[in-house]
């Protein structure tokens, strides 16, 4: 089902000439960096236009392992960003300089750090012989003695930097900015009625993911899942929450590519025609079909009872939205999932994948939790499967805290989850200054 239509992509029409501005660089890497770092930020800017004019902005995506391959399609769409540098261009005029002249970027003006390494800006300004001020945003400090400063969500992220008796003074705290990136989105009865709820029928999203390996073993298992609870869950409706950057063609070869996984039994199925118009579904084996849903967490967060997710900024997104959820992190093929570093790139060797596997389940012992934010509470809020998991386990846990009411305790808990700052505008005025 489609969501509202969102508005056009509009460029700015300048009384003067583009080689007065100023460059305003965003460098990021990811889905969830685009849609809860960059948007809000940009969006805050926009609202100071007598900032806003005096730059260009160009948003360039660096390559990342934890990236979808879509970044560049969404980013597109951000009102005020002028031009979108994808992984590749980036990459070729960041080792060859092929595309300074294309861009003609200024000597001069602000490089802002909203995703990734804070290694790629430094790297860029140096191929540009630029001069550029440089800040960030980021959960990883570092290379605190190029950047004007270093915003972070939180104390505990600004004390595990290695180099705080340093340059503490860099280091600021300005909350964490997915809370700047929530809108309003409609409101809970309007969405119910779009979807048809009757009064007793609760809400049950599902979200897949946006990376192609994600929707490949976790759409199907989702999809038995759905299957296996429908006689037990009545009063729960279930819809597949599409995100932005995942393309249908993702989907479609989840649904017909599907083999079981080490334990992990999965549905295959076909997309079919919705039964709103320009609506679509999956249809599963039984001839059961599920309602994709589009436009995003945002457009449909208020009115979502409970959610099962995989890992991700959106597990922020609802933490924040105070929407229960359970988070399902198999690591049956531990070897898919991304590595940070050197060692994520043993995939692209021959053999590598043995070794690649052994590192993963190393990587992966760093961390008590696999939500994010059980890992900024440090304990378990939203429940978790993470490990070596089945099928039956998911549909276990689900019935468990479904049927129990234990997903109320869950949206108590969420209340953990507050700021009354806006991240977003501390960051404008932290770099230009308060107006």
């Amino acid at each position: 089902m489609n969501a509202p239509k969102k508005r056009g992509v509009k460029r700015r029409m300048y009384s003067r000439d583009d080689g007065m501005l100023s460059d305003l660089i965003i460098f990021s890497n990811g889905p969830g960096e685009i849609s809860t770092w960059v948007e809000p930020v940009i969006d805050e800017l926009r609202k100071n236009e007598e900032i806003f004019r005096r730059y260009r902005t160009i948003l360039i995506i660096h390559p990342c392992q934890f990236g979808s391959g879509t970044e560049h399609i969404v980013a597109r769409g951000i009102e005020g960003v002028e031009h979108v540098i994808r992984p590749a261009e980036y990459m070729r005029l960041l080792f060859t300089g092929i595309g300074k002249k294309r861009y003609r970027f200024r000597r001069n003006g602000i490089i802002l750090s909203l995703g990734g390494d804070l290694m790629h800006p430094v790297l860029f300004r140096m191929r540009i012989r630029g001069k550029h001020r440089l800040y960030a945003y980021t959960n990883n400090p570092g290379w605190e003695r190029q950047y004007e400063k270093i915003f972070v969500r939180s104390d505990w992220v600004r004390n595990k930097s290695k180099k705080r008796a340093r340059f503490g003074d860099k280091l600021i705290v300005t909350g964490d900015l997915v809370f700047s990136s929530l809108k309003s989105g409609g409101n809970r009865l309007g969405i119910r009625d779009t979807l048809g709820l009757a009064p007793h029928e609760r809400m049950l999203a599902f979200l897949p993911g946006s990376r192609a390996f994600e929707v490949a073993h976790i759409l199907p298992l989702f999809l038995k899942v759905i299957e296996d609870i429908a006689e037990q869950l009545q009063e729960y409706r279930p819809f597949i929450l599409k995100s932005p950057y995942m393309p249908y063609e993702y989907i479609e070869k989840a649904l017909a590519g599907w083999r079981n996984v080490e334990g992990i039994t999965g549905l295959s199925g076909k997309l079919v025609e919705g039964k709103t118009k320009n609506s679509r579904a999956i249809q599963i084996q039984s001839g059961r079909e599920v309602c994709i849903l589009e436009g995003g967490f945002e457009q449909w967060a208020k009115g979502i009872d409970f959610a099962v997710t995989v890992p991700g900024t959106n597990t922020v997104q609802l933490a924040y939205r105070r929407v229960p959820a359970l988070v399902v992190a198999p690591l049956n093929k531990p070897e898919l999932i991304p590595i940070e570093g050197a060692t994520g790139l043993l995939k692209w060797i021959p053999f590598g994948t043995r070794i690649l596997r052994k590192a993963a389940m190393k990587y992966i012992e760093r961390f008590c939790f696999s939500a994010l934010p059980n890992m900024y509470a440090n304990r378990e809020i939203l429940p978790e499967l993470f490990g070596i998991i089945t099928t039956e386990d998911v549909t276990k846990k689900l019935h468990q805290i479904l049927a129990n009411g234990e997903y109320l305790r869950i949206r108590k808990e969420l209340s953990f989850f507050t700021f009354h700052t806006n991240p977003s505008r501390r960051i404008i005025e932290e770099i230009w200054g308060a107006s």
